[in-house]
């Protein structure tokens, strides 16, 4: 294959994706949907998209697998937390980045979590963010912010369709409200019609992390055998009804 052919294939491929992609936002009954421009992260840019919290699962699912990405995780590490400031010993942040940069980046996994930037989320998109030297030539980790949109601050900015917001960066935070996790690389806002509410979201989350499991569960072995990145099928269009693992991780208070 030529150069100029693999430009056209990959242009090809592009456009059926983005083809693709559109439609499943239709189908998911989007109420926004658009790409977000953080300015302390314009490289990396992030999908969103708005939903109600009926939406169908397995539509959100489809978008995940086959809208947003192009292969599919071996597992979900969904991090759960308080939003207050989180104050780290040295030697455990060491060993908690470590040990989560190696399982995402071997494995391909695909961490979830509320997406905003405060408490351990505003950890876990620090961590992303100061990926080691020697792991960059690995797959980027795609970290999803699953949050409650009327809690979102500036979220006006957001009710767009298709378009490329540029999202500031706010100091300080209202009650009742938090700014958007710079280092996210996808957003789904779940609007329940409230307003400065947090936990909108928590249902819909569930759901759809136990619609992505199979509702099965998975030993540590089992995850310890998981096949890494580079084994897997590298298909155009990933199988959403097959069952992937998912792993629940909780941290409270100060570590």
């Amino acid at each position: 294959m030529t150069t100029q052919d693999s430009y056209l294939s990959h242009g090809i491929g592009s456009i059926r994706r983005t083809a693709k992609r559109d439609k499943l936002y239709r189908e998911v009954n989007a109420m926004s949907y658009g790409t977000i421009e953080f300015p302390d992260n314009r490289s990396k840019k992030a999908e969103f998209i708005r939903v109600s919290p009926d939406a169908s699962i397995n539509h959100v699912k489809e978008l995940l697998f086959n809208g947003w990405s192009d292969s599919r995780p071996s597992l979900v590490i969904s991090i759960s937390g308080g939003a207050k400031e989180y104050i780290m010993q040295p030697k455990l942040a060491k060993a908690f980045r470590q040990g989560l940069l190696k399982v995402a980046s071997s494995t391909g996994a695909w961490i979830v979590t509320g997406g905003s930037n405060t408490g351990i989320m505003k950890v876990i998109g620090e961590i992303v963010q100061l990926k080691p030297v020697s792991q960059l030539r690995s797959k980027p980790i795609k970290l999803i912010g699953i949050a409650t949109w009327g809690c979102v601050t500036g979220v006006d900015r957001l009710d767009v369709h298709g378009e490329t917001v540029r999202y500031p960066k706010y100091r300080g935070q209202k009650k009742g409200e938090a700014p958007l996790e710079p280092n996210h690389t996808n957003f789904i806002f779940v609007d329940d019609g409230g307003t400065k509410g947090f936990g909108g979201e928590i249902e819909f989350r569930s759901k759809l992390e136990q619609s992505i499991s199979g509702m099965g569960v998975k030993s540590s072995r089992e995850v310890q055998q998981l096949p890494s990145y580079e084994m897997r099928s590298n298909s155009q269009t990933q199988d959403a009804s097959i069952p992937v693992p998912v792993v629940l991780l909780v941290i409270e208070g100060q570590l």
